[in-house]
Order: C-alpha cells, then sequence, then structure tokens
C-alpha cells in the first residue's frame, strides 16, 4: 500500500559567507516607466471600416446577380417569343409552298399553264416546236451572243460516260 504520510524536509539556509569570492552584488537601476499601450479607437476603427466594406461589397454583389437574373429572365423570354415565330413563319413559308398555292399565285399574276412548250437551238437559232407563241421572238430577232458567254450545248444522257469518280482515286 502507498503511504500517504508526507515527508518534510529541512530547508536549509545558504550562508552569507559561503559566497564564492568573485562574485559581487548586482547593481540595480532605475529605468523609465514603460509606456502604455496606445488607443484601441484605431485598431477599432479598422475592422469596423472592413466590416463596412464587406458589407458593402456584398450588397453590391447580391444588386448585380438580381440584375443579371433579371436580365437572363428576359433574354429567355424573348428567345421563346423568337422561336415561336420562327416556327410560325416556317409554316407559312411551308403553306406558301406547295403546288397549289403556287399555282394560285401564279393565275393572279396572269400566268398560264404551258400547254405546247417549244424549245429554241441555240447553235442554230431555230425554234423547236410546232407551235410558235406569237410574243416569243423569231429566230432572226434573237441577238448575237459571244461564244465566252454562250450556254453550252446539253448533254444527252442516253450515251454511257466514262465515269471518273471523285478525282481522289489514282490516276
Amino acid at each position: 500500500m502507498a503511504s500517504t504520510s508526507a515527508i518534510r524536509s529541512v530547508a536549509v539556509r545558504p550562508v552569507r559567507s559561503a559566497r564564492p569570492a568573485g562574485w559581487s552584488t548586482p547593481r540595480l537601476t532605475v529605468l523609465a516607466r514603460p509606456k502604455a499601450a496606445g488607443s484601441a479607437m484605431p485598431f477599432t476603427l479598422l475592422c469596423t471600416a472592413i466590416v463596412v466594406a464587406t458589407l458593402a461589397a456584398l450588397l453590391y454583389l447580391n444588386i448585380q446577380m438580381s440584375d443579371t437574373s433579371y436580365e437572363i429572365n428576359r433574354l429567355q423570354i424573348q428567345s421563346q417569343r423568337l422561336t415561336e415565330e420562327q416556327q410560325a413563319l416556317m409554316a407559312t413559308d411551308e403553306r406558301l409552298g406547295t403546288p397549289q398555292e403556287l399555282e394560285r399565285q401564279a393565275r393572279e399574276l396572269g400566268m398560264v399553264p404551258v400547254t405546247d412548250p417549244a424549245y429554241i437551238d441555240l447553235d442554230t437559232r431555230t425554234v423547236l416546236s410546232d407551235t410558235v407563241d406569237a410574243e416569243a421572238p423569231a429566230p432572226a430577232e434573237l441577238a448575237e451572243v459571244p461564244a465566252e458567254q454562250a450556254v453550252p450545248p446539253a448533254q444527252i444522257y442516253d450515251q454511257p460516260q466514262a465515269y471518273h469518280g471523285m478525282g481522289n482515286e489514282g490516276a
């Protein structure tokens, strides 16, 4: 078992004569009183300025985000309106491009369907048809066209042509 009794020690007092011979008593000098700490006011003002600047920056950013949100909302509405307008225009374009609508518009302009087409041979400048409309120019009235601007003669596709590919096959 552990013992709970206190151990007593005898205090030893140093004897003054027990100092070594080279020791001298320390010299004490009076020092100036230390300056008291500065006022806490500048630090308080600095902390207050930091908090106010942070709050102002947060308020500014919040306002900017709100404005941006309204702008995004406005642009989304505009985009939706333009998409609907585009779809309506595409539907109108499809409706106006039907053969029945084109025929109706042509009749309103005074056009009539062709019953007997006539063809012109550009090399000989002759009309290749049995009937010639009175409004069509006669072959003698055709203006002389330079060879550089003349339309090349039509190709007859009944004749087989050599296949040349796309040009990237071997030579």
